[in-house]
Formats: C-alpha cells, sequence, structure tokens
C-alpha cells in the first residue's frame, strides 16, 4: 500500500512539472493594471468600539420579516433615538434583477452637516458568483473607489467608501449578503464631518445585521453531454455546445461557446458576442499520444487560431474534483490576441486522470482586470463544470476496438 501512495505522489509531481512546463511560453504582454482584487481589498479603518453593555444600552433591537419572506427576515439594532420608515409591508412584492428593491430605512436625527441613514435594500441574484465577486462588479460599474473591503465568507463582504451625495459627503459602510436568490444590501450613511462621532455606531450597527433563516441558493440548471458512457459533461443551460462527427473513439473533443446575444427593437438578434470559449477533450490512455503530448498539441492549436499564452498566473485552488478522479490539478495563465495587443485574456486549464482516461478542460475568457464581471461569470462556470465531472462505468472498461 505504501509503494502505491509513493508512486502516486512521484506521478503527480512528475505530471504538475511536465504539464507548467508544456505550457510555459515566451510570451509577454504589456504590463497591466494592478490585480483587480490587489487593487479593491483593503483592511477596514480601526475604530474604537463601544463595549458589548454600552452598545446595546445605546440601541434597540429590530427584527424583521419583510413581505413575508423567509430569505429576507433579519435581526439588528439600530440607535435608540432613530426613527423608522417600514417598506416592506406591501403585498406587490416583485424582485427584479435589476434595481434593488427598498426593505427599510431609519434615520437619524438631522444636523447641520446632513442626516444619518440606514437603507436595508434587494436585489434578485443572477448568475454563478460569489458575494465578493458580485460587489466588485458592482463597485467597478459604479466607479466607486473603496476605503475597506474584507470578505467574511462566500456570503458576506463589507466595505467602507466616500459617497458624494447631492452636495454632500457621506462615510457609507456596506455589509452585502447571500441568501437564496437574492442580495441583500446595508447601508450605513455618515456625513463626513461625523464620522469621529459616529464611527463606532456605524460598524457596529452594521456588524449586528444578521439573517434570521438561511435559504439555500436554488441549483443553476445545468445541461448534459455525454462521451458515451465514459463521462456526462453537465454545463449552463445558456452555452452552446459545438461538436464534430467523432472519427476517433481513442479521442474525442467539444466545443462550448457563452454567447451575448443583443436584439433589436423588434426582439430580433442583431448580432452577438462571445463571452467565452472551452473546449474539453477525452483522450484514452492507451492511445498513441503521451498526457504532455496532448497538452502540447492544445497550446500549438491555440497558437493557430492567434492566441498566445504567456506567464502563469497564481494557481486557484478552490476547486473541487470528484473522489473518482486519481490526479486533477488547474493552473492559470495570462493569455493575448496576436492580432490585438489591447486584447486581455486567461488561459484556464485543467488536466484529469480517472480511469482508463485523461481529461482535458480549456476555458479562454475576457481577463479579470479587463472585464471583470464576464471573467467572474465565466470562472465560476468553469469550476462548477469541473465539479461535475465524473468518470462514468464505461472509463473503466479495457476496451478493443
Amino acid at each position: 500500500m505504501m509503494v502505491k501512495v509513493f508512486s502516486n505522489l512521484r506521478f503527480l509531481v512528475l505530471l504538475l512539472t511536465l504539464v507548467s512546463f508544456t505550457l510555459h511560453s515566451p510570451h509577454t504582454f504589456a504590463a497591466g493594471a494592478e490585480d483587480i482584487f490587489t487593487r479593491f481589498k483593503k483592511a477596514m479603518p480601526k475604530v474604537n468600539k463601544l463595549s458589548d453593555e454600552e452598545f446595546e444600552k445605546a440601541t434597540k433591537s429590530v427584527k424583521k420579516k419583510p413581505y413575508g419572506e423567509k430569505a429576507l427576515a433579519y435581526n439588528l439594532r439600530i440607535p435608540e433615538d432613530w426613527t423608522e420608515k417600514d417598506s416592506g409591508s406591501s403585498s406587490n412584492f416583485v424582485l427584479s434583477s435589476k434595481l434593488f428593491q427598498e426593505l427599510n430605512v431609519f434615520y437619524g436625527k438631522p444636523t447641520v452637516y446632513g442626516r444619518s441613514r440606514l437603507t436595508i435594500d434587494v436585489l434578485k441574484l443572477e448568475g454563478n458568483l460569489t458575494a465578493e465577486q458580485w460587489y466588485l462588479k458592482y463597485i467597478l460599474e459604479g466607479g466607486f473607489t473603496t476605503v475597506g473591503f474584507v470578505v467574511h465568507n462566500e456570503k458576506r463582504v463589507e466595505s467602507l467608501m466616500v459617497f458624494l451625495e447631492k452636495d454632500r459627503s457621506f462615510y457609507v459602510r456596506t455589509v452585502v449578503l447571500f441568501n437564496g436568490d437574492n442580495v441583500i444590501m446595508v447601508r450605513f450613511y455618515v456625513p463626513v464631518a461625523n464620522i469621529a462621532v459616529e464611527a463606532a455606531m456605524q460598524a457596529q450597527v452594521i456588524e449586528s445585521f444578521t439573517l434570521l433563516y438561511e435559504v439555500e441558493k436554488p441549483a443553476v440548471e445545468m445541461m448534459t453531454y455525454s462521451f458515451l458512457d465514459i463521462i456526462d459533461l453537465k454545463y449552463p443551460k445558456g452555452w452552446r455546445v459545438y461538436t464534430k462527427p467523432v472519427r476517433d473513439l481513442d479521442r474525442m473533443t467539444v466545443t462550448l461557446m457563452n454567447t451575448k446575444e443583443f436584439l433589436n427593437k423588434y426582439g430580433l438578434i442583431e448580432s452577438s458576442s462571445t463571452q467565452a470559449k472551452m473546449d474539453v477533450t477525452v483522450v484514452s490512455s492507451s492511445s498513441q499520444s503521451t498526457l504532455v503530448e496532448e497538452v502540447a498539441k492544445y497550446k500549438q492549436k491555440m497558437e493557430r487560431d492567434g492566441m498566445l499564452i504567456g506567464k502563469k498566473l497564481e494557481t486557484d485552488d478552490a476547486f473541487i474534483y470528484n473522489e473518482n478522479i486519481d490526479f486533477a490539478l488547474t493552473e492559470i495563465y495570462e493569455g493575448g490576441d496576436a492580432s490585438n495587443e489591447f486584447s486581455e485574456y486567461e488561459f484556464w486549464f485543467t488536466v484529469m486522470v480517472g480511469g482508463n482516461y485523461y481529461y482535458f478542460l480549456m476555458l479562454l475568457t475576457p481577463s479579470r482586470n479587463d472585464r471583470f464581471g464576464i471573467w467572474a461569470e465565466n470562472t465560476q462556470n468553469y469550476k462548477r463544470i469541473v465539479e461535475e465531472i465524473s468518470p462514468m462505468a464505461g472509463a473503466f472498461l479495457e476496451r478493443d476496438y
């Protein structure tokens, strides 16, 4: 048993080394902007908080279930002398995926510099993003700059920024939470001139916001493409599958395209834009090509298509592989268009070994620094596709074609 374990480890180390060497390319690209995550994610400014006793004495508990929706039920503490505008009681409740719906607003006492307030809003979540990715997309599209930004977990992030509203500036502390298919955003506005006095209260009120019930997000509908009885490839419903006639059962390939269509005023397709391209190849381990040769073939194909593979980026280790996969690795590289030096891409490459087959998955997506929202959606879907791949019974059969 011990001999087999050491043998498997040596194989994995060799595989990692050879694949990295095969994909390594001398291509370099112009130095881009600072990484999007580094640019916005910052430690929150330190605040001298009130003691638990002082905070409870200065605040009152609020517990609500807006519109009778379990996923929106929350609890928080607000300053004792604040007033409430309850806007989450109407029976006409239809969530939008484009515009926030107001759940509640709380107001502080008026001051010469403006009035502090806390707002709670909800939006229907579209796509397969984490809270961090969704909020970064929101910040980029709004042109905001963060003073602080921390990620508590995949469903909760917090930030601090300066926001200009009409002729007044506010420090806005925000917490964004995911629950079910909802994005819940809580914002505490404090006039800049009052922040020294209210910073502790602002931080602790936001910290006190919790959801009363945790609701699972509805499963994203996936389609299935079968490679015989070897694997079922599951992919997002909106992606399209392109196949060629199978001439060699030892080597089968399918291409997936994520294409966004633009409609004219008559509802007809006016134009379309490719958001991502993904190739999936299943190769029998008994074929004449070795694992490393298959990687080299794909790199050559990419370059013939005008795509250049550059330096390796930091490896993303947030991947889950099926228990029937013997070995797996994923690496990320810079990508560039040979005909357009201003286009930035990323090339995500996964190789898996399971049963008597190798599985290659290659994603080409706009880079995180160029088109963050599209990148986030593509890579989250890619992780889901990789996670869903499981060798079937046919992958373990010795075939004689």
